[in-house]
């Protein structure tokens, strides 16, 4: 029913691209997660803004990341991938340091906006590493074998900011700086494997280097971006503010969800390309949805005995949402500009969805159970049904 796009051209450069780029994309999605626990700490407790600004530290991203793909754009090949990644990895070391140090919450802004630049940069290199390590008929696998990646990474990062956190929220920062300088040690060391890949097709419009399909693609990456906003910024800071929820109990909520994200990716990856991206899709919006409602339920039963299991179905349900997108409406072959550009649409629905849920924190003034109990089951709706709109519009695209 949908025709899944890319290079029908075989490549036999072995597993090693996909280790490499799973490695890199690993180590670079660690520093975010870590701050996720220690969210309400690190901007309310620290510099005394409300929890609505809070929410600006997860979205100033976006403003870095429209800024990472006017460089790509203006660059295109003027540099190799692995200049370009080192170069994001040092950066985004410098400002996480200058996160650190800063006292001023505006700096501490503008700083954020920035790494959230050299963050594009860091993930979408990888990405297209991994989808052009192999043939096309296990796309989707290898990409959802990048996801999996990714959600240990995520998993990772989460219980290392819940542990490293408690005490002072900037150490959290620093040991994200570390990291950054090990990551551009190992790019440097593997330069010529990231730089190892065919040159990319040039887009048939110099104006954009998206294919129509892809503006679907980028739209199933802001929605899952916007619904990830909403699990991983307004749920803590609710669940901070009004429940009696530790940070390890939080802790472990987020990294059993990132865990059933990582086993089940990669499996989810393989049934897209035997049975279809779209199916795949369907079915795990709909896991997403009915988690969320089910965290609704909060207002009738304790929050510790709903959490886990609701973050859990999600995460299940999360990891099938992405390598079923990126099978069904992206190019194997597609260019670092395409992969930021994604990444791009990814940041604006997390932006959305930060910024979304920070003002109805702010202007809708209820309790944080009763937010939580309403927030949350629109959202999946919502969720389910945008995702149905777009797969109709693959369809139809499909048709003509």
């Amino acid at each position: 029913m949908f025709a899944t796009i890319g290079d029908k051209s075989k490549h036999s450069r072995g597993k090693h691209p996909l280790i490499v780029g799973c490695l890199l994309l690993g180590l670079a999605a660690v520093p975010d997660a870590m701050v996720v626990p220690v969210l309400h700490d690190l901007t309310v407790e620290r510099f005394g803004v409300s929890e609505g600004s809070a929410h600006y530290f997860m979205a100033i991203n976006l403003l870095g990341a429209v800024l990472a793909i006017g460089v790509l754009a203006f660059l295109k090949r003027r540099l190799s991938s692995s200049v370009l990644f080192i170069s994001a990895a040092v950066l985004s070391a410098i400002f996480m340091a200058l996160m650190a140090l800063s006292t001023s919450w505006w700096l501490f802004l503008l700083f954020r906006c920035f790494e959230g630049g050299a963050d594009l940069l860091l993930l979408s290199i990888p990405f297209r590493l991994i989808a052009g390590a192999g043939e096309n008929e296990r796309y989707a696998g290898r990409i959802g074998g990048g996801f999996t990646a990714m959600m240990v990474a995520l998993a990772i990062g989460v219980g290392f900011g819940s542990a490293i956190g408690s005490e002072s929220p900037e150490s959290v920062l620093w040991t994200g700086t570390g990291i950054m300088a090990v990551l551009a040690l190992i790019a440097a060391y593997v330069r010529r494997t990231v730089d190892n890949l065919p040159p990319s097709p040039l887009p048939d419009s110099q104006t954009c280097p998206l294919i129509p399909r892809e503006w679907v693609g980028a739209g199933f990456y802001a929605l899952d971006r916007g619904l990830a906003a909403l699990v991983s910024t307004s749920l803590p800071i609710l669940l901070a503010s009004g429940f009696n929820i530790t940070k390890m109990t939080l802790g472990v909520a987020l990294v059993g969800m990132f865990l059933s994200l990582a086993v089940f990716s990669a499996p989810v990856g393989l049934l897209a390309d035997r049975y279809g991206g779209a199916k795949i899709r369907l079915i795990a919006s709909l896991m997403c949805g009915i988690a969320l409602a089910g965290l609704g339920l909060m207002v009738w039963l304790p929050p510790v005995v709903l959490l886990v299991p609701c973050l859990l179905m999600y995460g299940v349900g999360a990891s099938g949402l992405m390598p079923s997108a990126f099978s069904v409406a992206v190019r194997q072959d597609a260019s670092n500009l395409v992969f930021g550009s994604l990444q791009a649409a990814g940041q604006a629905g997390y932006a959305l969805g930060v910024l979304g849920g920070g003002l109805l924190i702010t202007v809708v003034v209820l309790p944080p159970d009763l937010m939580i109990g309403r927030l949350f089951p629109i959202a999946g709706f919502l969720f389910i049904v945008c995702n149905c709109l777009l797969l109709f519009a693959l369809r139809t695209m499909a048709k003509r």
